[in-house]
């Protein structure tokens, strides 16, 4: 004669499996959070490589979709790389909670929006990752083929950047043969910002400064690099694309602040090797 269980035995082995349950649930939710974020990631990649292909092969970056009415901005929002769709992407995934990938061009960087709207959920991947000075164009205005009063200095940067204060030749190092320069050569120059140029509209990665006085610093013999000081490389600012604010008529941009101070950027520019002071292409 079979015998079967009771009611105190099956009441065991109910506890039992519920402290299983308990036990194994916050593994199993840490498992499934972790893949649907490493997938994020992996999809993240191929979307970064191709915009990295697209600025190098058209020479230009991508901006996302383009309005195609005046003023001809960015259409940034659900479908922002369908102008890589073909050539570069042979498709668009969608990130493990169900929303589409986000692109900033202005920081350079790919996104997904995570399982929640709250932006400390964003998972960002940096196609350029830190701001930085990259060329510096010197244009000769009253073709007399040496650096003077009223002629032009073209400062490239990487990404969009916003100057807070201008840019001052208190901030660089002169070079000399990788050596800092005696202090008697002088690079002197003004900043004008642009029209409408602030934090909320800086999409710019070109800064232009007038030369002003009779500069002793000389065109292929002299570089320049910013101080190592981080109160000079926090006044150049990483700036990032305002979805909410912006709109097909205005591109709205903002600085991230590092908290709860909210007074220094959280991401700045970088100290790079002296970069050489080089004619300007006409």
């Amino acid at each position: 004669m079979k015998r079967g269980f009771s009611l105190i035995e099956l009441l065991v082995v109910v506890a039992i499996i519920a402290i299983l349950v308990g036990v194994a649930t916050p593994y199993y939710s840490d498992y499934v959070r972790e893949s649907k974020r490493a997938k994020a990631l992996q999809d993240l990649d191929v979307l970064k490589q191709a915009v990295v292909l697209f600025n190098s092969q058209e020479d230009l970056p991508y901006l996302g979709l383009i309005a195609s009415t005046s003023p001809y901005l960015p259409i940034l929002g659900e479908n922002d790389f369908n102008g890589l769709m073909g050539r570069y992407l042979t498709y668009i995934p969608v990130d493990p909670w169900g929303k589409n990938y986000k692109l900033d061009p202005y920081a350079c960087f790919v996104y997904s929006e995570g399982p929640s709207a709250a932006e400390s959920d964003d998972i960002r991947d940096y196609y350029v990752k830190d701001l930085a000075l990259v060329r510096i164009e010197w244009e000769d205005l009253d073709n007399n083929r040496e650096m003077s009063d009223k002629d032009l200095l073209y400062f490239h940067f990487n990404k969009s950047v916003f100057v807070d204060g201008g840019i001052s030749p208190t901030h660089f190092d002169i070079f000399e043969n990788n050596q800092i320069a005696s202090s008697d050569v002088i690079l002197n120059f003004a900043f004008a910002a642009p029209a409408g140029y602030t934090n909320i509209s800086a999409t710019e990665t070109v800064l232009v400064c007038d030369i002003s006085g009779v500069p002793t610093a000389k065109i292929g013999v002299h570089s320049l690099s910013f101080k190592e000081q981080v109160s000079i490389l926090q006044n150049y600012q990483e700036v990032s694309y305002d979805r909410d604010l912006s709109s097909t008529n205005n591109i709205i941009t903002r600085i991230t602040k590092v908290q709860p101070a909210n007074t220094v950027p959280l991401r700045y520019a970088i100290r790079t090797n002296p970069i050489k002071v080089t004619p300007k292409n006409r």
